[in-house]
């Protein structure tokens, strides 16, 4: 596959406690994550501390806009979690200015140019949000079903915010494959905006946001302190891979050799992140190799 040399404009949306910020460090751990307060503690379960500009008081758009302007070239990724919390602070100061129809118009105005400094910017950027489920809204003495997108103020920008990015995945409970129990959806959904323009991934994936870049061609480089990582990633992958051949795989023996041999020097919660990316390529690599058998098999 071609590489891609552009940056990559996100959202990840879903329930509250299913691992998208943690998806987020794992991804990008020497990114800027612009956040409330507190949100970056999951990064204990890597073993790694982020870099975080803290979101504090009634700061809206207008100030991500600026941070993702200034920040932009000087991380590999800039994160903004939890976008949906934000957005809403957004709204309170927008209904300060203006009253009806005229806050929200201003705050779409100001959603367009977070957007443009976004797509403007020589960093990844990514949006973590909460879900908003399937609705129905009245309008001019009609009712219009909205799908279910992410959580963002008004009925139309829930659906514009996700066709302005490249990748848009909601986190569902999914407990079909090996590891934690949370996917990305980005397959078609008749009830929910989502999608992505990679091209690389299943409808359902793993949370593991670099392993698709990787897929698609894009450089992800890890921070030099866990370059060590890759080569262990990807030797222990193709371990995995050997294995699924099997009747019965036993992917735990793989996993607790590795833990036991390559990854014995390294610390515990480090060793961890080494098999579970490990286990997503190899996931990743098993659609690929299956990509026309699966094609035929939808028909």
């Amino acid at each position: 596959m071609r590489p891609i040399s552009k940056t990559i404009v996100g959202i990840k949306y879903g329930e509250a406690k299913t691992g998208k910020t943690l998806a987020a460090v794992r991804a990008f751990p020497d990114a800027l994550f612009v956040a409330p307060p507190g949100a970056l503690l999951c990064a204990n379960w890597l073993d790694w501390t982020p870099n975080v500009l803290d979101v504090t008081g009634r700061q809206g758009f207008k100030f991500l806009t600026e941070t993702v302007k200034k920040a932009s070239g000087k991380f590999p990724a800039i994160v903004i979690d939890d976008f949906s919390l934000i957005a809403d602070m957004e709204l309170e100061l927008c209904k300060a200015q203006a009253s009806g129809f005229a806050a929200f118009d201003l705050f779409n105005q100001r959603t367009y140019q977070l957007i443009r400094a976004a797509r403007e910017a020589q960093s990844h950027v990514f949006f973590t949000c909460h879900v908003q489920a399937p609705r129905e809204v009245k309008k001019d003495n009609n009712n219009r079903y909205i799908p279910g997108a992410p959580l963002i103020p008004g009925w139309q920008m829930p659906a514009k915010f996700p066709a302005m990015v490249d990748f848009c995945a909601r986190v569902i409970h999914d407990t079909s494959s090996p590891g934690w129990p949370y996917k990305y959806a980005t397959g078609p959904d008749e009830h929910y905006v989502q999608g992505d323009r990679l091209a690389v991934l299943p409808e359902r994936f793993p949370l593991n946001l670099r392993e698709a870049m990787l897929g698609a061609g894009i450089d992800v480089p890890r921070p030099e302190a866990l370059a060590w990582m890759d080569e262990h990633v990807e030797g222990i992958s193709k371990l995995l891979s050997a294995a699924s051949e099997a009747k019965r795989p036993d992917y735990k023996k793989v996993m607790a050799h590795a833990a036991s041999s390559f990854l014995a020097d390294h610390s515990p919660r480090h060793a961890r992140w080494v098999l579970a990316d490990a286990m997503d390529r190899m996931v990743l690599r098993q659609h690929t190799d299956n990509l026309i058998a699966d094609f035929i098999g939808n028909y």
